[in-house]
Parts: C-alpha cells; structure tokens; sequence
C-alpha cells in the first residue's frame, strides 16, 4: 500500500502534466503477476466485515464534506480523523459546491469534454495519495447525484449540460437544458443512456470518459471501494451496466475491485419492519424500484451492501432495520459487508430539530446502532444533516474504536436476546455468549443481562469523553444499570 515519495510525486507530476496537455488518462495499473493485491478485502474470517492488511477491520469515519478531495485544507482533515481513530471516508466525485474544480476546461465560455481540466484531476489524485499514505479507506461513489438536478449549482452548471458544453446539443444528445424537477420526482435523462434504456451512445461516449479518467487513477491504488451512485430512483439497469463496465477495467488490468449501489429508499426492509417510514409516494414515484434489494439480489453486480438511506430511521426502529438487512445478507447464499457512508443527524440548532435527517442525538445514536446491529462501516455525514468531524464526532470515533479494540469484536453477534427487561431503544448488546460481552446505552438504563454465571471484568466507557472508568470485578453480572443519564458503553469479560 505504501508508495516511495519519490515514485508518488513523480506520478503526480507525470499525470498532471498529461491532463494539462489534454491527453487521455487511460494508464491503468499493470497486473500483479502473483495476483490480487488488494488492501481491503472481504474478511475470510468473517465476511460481515472487511479485512485491512489481512486484518478483520472495522470502518469509521467522519468529514465536513462528502467531496473531500475539493477543500483546500485536505491533509489537516485527514489528520484530524486518524488521531480520532477514523479509517474511513466518502467520496463523491462532486463539483457542485461554490469554489469546487469542474472535471473538464473551460473555453470561450463552453466546456470541452475532450479537455480535462488539471486541477480537478490533480485534486482526485492529491486526495488519493494522502488517504493512501494513511491508510484510510475511501468509497468513492462515481456518480453524485444532485449535481445533475435542479439546484442552481447543480444541471445549470453541469459540464454534460449540452448549452454548457461544446461536444454537443440538447437535439444531438436528446439531453434538456433545465432540469427544473428533483431528483427523486423524475429522471433526468443523462441516467438513461445506457443500452438497456434509452441507448444514447454519443452521451454514453463522454460518460465513459469520465470513468475512464477516474480508474486510470484509482485503479493504481489498493484502498478504494466504489459506489455507482448516490441515493439514486436511477432504474436498475443503469447501476448494473456501470457496475459492470468498471469490474471489466479492473479485470483487464488485474485488479479486484469492491462495488456497490446506493438507493433512494429509506426503508431498505421492503416493509418488513413494522413502524418503518419511509418517503411519500406523491413525491418520490419511484420507491419501488428503488431499493436495496437490488443489491442484496444481484451478488454478480454488487459485491458489498450500503444502506445509508436508512439512517433516516429512529430509535428501536432503526436498530431492527439495520438487524433485519445482516439477517436478510445472511440468508443468501452470498454473505457481504453492509455499509453505511452517511449517518445523517447532526444539528443543534431548533429549526432543524423535525428536519428528516433528524438531531445532533438521533445521529450519535443511529451511529452506534448499526455497528451493534453487525455492520461494517460508519461514517458521519457532512452538516448541517450530519456531525461531520465535530468535536462531538470525533469523540464518538475514538470511543467506538476504543471499545471494539478492547473485544474481540469479530467473533462478537448481535444478541439483544440476551437482554431482558428490556424497553425500546434502552440497550443494545454484542456478545460472544458467556465469554464477553459489549453494551450501548443512548441514555439511562437498567437491564437484565441473561449472562453465564461466573466472575467477570467490568469497564464503563463515557462516550462523549472517550474515557475508561476504572475495571471492576463482578460476581453472576444480572442488572446492568448506567452510571448516570448519558450515553455509555460497557465491556464485561468472564475472568
């Protein structure tokens, strides 16, 4: 995984200077004669989970934006999240904040499809390096969503809008030249080019392009997962033929890589969870065509499951949504990872307390719920609809490693069975029964612990200081109760 310096900037350098020129991008990584050398792979010990360096690794994270590459002060974020204990980020290949690079130059007022614009690119390839170097993993979602609709940063500036470019025009490309419609109430065309649609080969060219570009970057490093899209109502077989098109590149150079697709849908059970909610109907047409199950049902497609769109869901809700995907994954014949990129909630301000993203508490809590409910990655989302990498995140990074790093994590289930007396969203429990055994309480709780008799060691961890009471030893542990009304997290080992 780790680059000489040397080499580093002068790929760099070599790459910059190709985009500058406006050549093609396509140098793709030679092929590994002794085979795949992935960094991160599916755990063989336990594929619920990824393996980092052939270690069994949990994903966290937290950042202030979801196109990190575009900010300026990239590396001090990146080092802010490691010292916190984060190993994990997103990735959209997104232009459409104020300020941002767009992938292809400008001139004489149109973009140039055939033009790369060097600073983007070197950004991506900064971005790249820096995670790298740190081993951080990135999910790099090719297709950012909203910077196709109708914000007026988004398809007004949009360098495949066919009145801001000069490779063609809205008749040529059958492309509008407003969108004045969201993304989840109808379908920009731009996501129907592919054969199995709408078959528009001249935009599906520079589509291609973009891709293109972004592989003969990625694909040179080992610490990426890719998502094709970001919560799309996109049909189905728009995902699968770009799923498809990128596992063929990294094939023909020897790599493996690690793909998924994100939906729409904020009920990922298929409305199997009695109190789900999801989106209104008038709204978003689309939600049964837009859903998880196309995932979890298309192994050959998709080979990791992520399920952020349900972290629009609340307290024991939540929790039994995020259960019931592990469950749903166990059941086929193709256990995978379940990852969540966004952990939406984050903000304190009074207005936005009903928003649909929910609070600064709903995101600590649906953080901790999906890693007690067996998932494999959680990231905040930006603000103000996540904590981003706050203070409050970063202590909820470092506690979350803090305890994981003190279990044997991966050999631990979801075993809320063995909490009794139990009300709704008062405990949550991970165990290897009658040896160890974790719990996470979002506020104050007294529960019935069904554990082996026996003598044990007791740690209290205070989640939003990151800080250890001092062990204890206790005999037949039954009524767990919390120290006091915050959120806390408990080690218990038998001794």
């Amino acid at each position: 995984m780790k680059k000489i310096a040397a080499r580093i900037k002068a790929k760099t350098t070599y790459l910059f200077l190709l985009v500058f020129l406006g050549l093609s991008l396509n140098i793709y990584a030679q092929a590994d004669p002794e085979g795949d050398t992935t960094l991160i792979k599916i755990s063989s010990e336990n594929p619920f989970y990824w393996e980092v360096n052939g270690e069994p690794t949990l994903l966290i994270g937290g950042s202030i934006e979801d196109n990190l590459f575009q900010i300026d002060n990239l590396v001090e974020e990146l080092d802010l999240m490691v010292e916190a204990g984060g190993n994990y980020l997103r990735s959209t290949m997104s232009s459409r904040d104020v300020g941002n690079e767009k992938p292809y130059r400008l001139i004489d007022g149109k973009y140039d499809l055939t033009k790369p614009n060097p600073a983007y690119w070197y950004k991506f390839q900064k971005f790249l390096n820096e995670t790298d170097s740190r081993n951080i993993i990135i999910q790099v979602e090719l297709w950012a969503t909203y910077d196709f609709y109708n914000s007026s940063s988004g398809w007004a500036e949009n360098v495949f809008n066919p009145k801001n470019n000069s490779n063609y025009t809205a008749e040529e490309s059958e492309l509008p030249e407003v969108v004045d419609y969201t993304a989840q109430f109808r379908i920009n065309p731009f996501f129907e080019t592919v054969p199995a649609l709408n078959d528009i080969e001249l935009v599906r060219k520079f589509q291609k392009d973009f891709i293109d570009r972004i592989l003969s970057l990625s694909l040179d490093y080992d610490h990426i997962l890719y998502t094709i899209d970001n919560e799309t109502n996109a049909h189905p077989d728009w995902g699968k033929y770009w799923s498809e098109y990128i596992r063929k590149k990294a094939e023909h150079d020897g790599k493996k890589i690690y793909i998924t697709e994100m939906w729409d849908n904020w009920d990922p059970t298929d409305g199997n969870v009695e109190g789900v909610r999801n989106q209104e109907d008038a709204t978003h047409p689309f939600l049964e065509r837009s859903k998880v199950a196309n995932t979890i049902n298309a192994p050959e497609f998709y080979d990791f499951v992520d399920i952020s769109n349900n972290n629009a869901q609340n307290g024991e809700v939540h929790y039994r949504s995020s259960l019931y995907v592990r469950n749903w994954v166990e059941r086929t014949s193709n256990v995978r990872p379940v990852n969540n990129v966004k952990i939406y909630g984050g903000t304190i301000f009074e207005e936005y307390t009903k928003d649909w993203a929910g609070s600064y508490k709903d995101g600590e809590e649906r953080f901790w719920r999906n890693v007690f409910a067996g998932h494999a990655s959680v990231r905040f989302h930006r603000p103000p609809h996540g904590h981003g990498l706050s203070a409050l995140a970063q202590h909820h990074i470092k506690s979350m490693r803090m305890l994981t790093d003190s279990l044997d994590f991966f050999h631990h289930q979801p075993s809320n069975d063995m909490l009794e007396e139990r009300e709704p969203n008062e405990a949550f429990s991970l165990a290897i029964p009658g040896e160890e055994y974790a719990l996470y309480f979002p506020g104050k709780g007294s529960i019935h612990l069904n554990a082996k008799p026996g003598t044990y060691e007791m740690r209290w961890l205070h989640i939003r200081s990151s800080t250890w009471r001092n062990p204890k030893k206790i005999e037949n542990p039954a009524i767990i109760k919390t120290p006091d009304n915050d959120q806390w997290a408990l080690w218990l080992k038998k001794i």
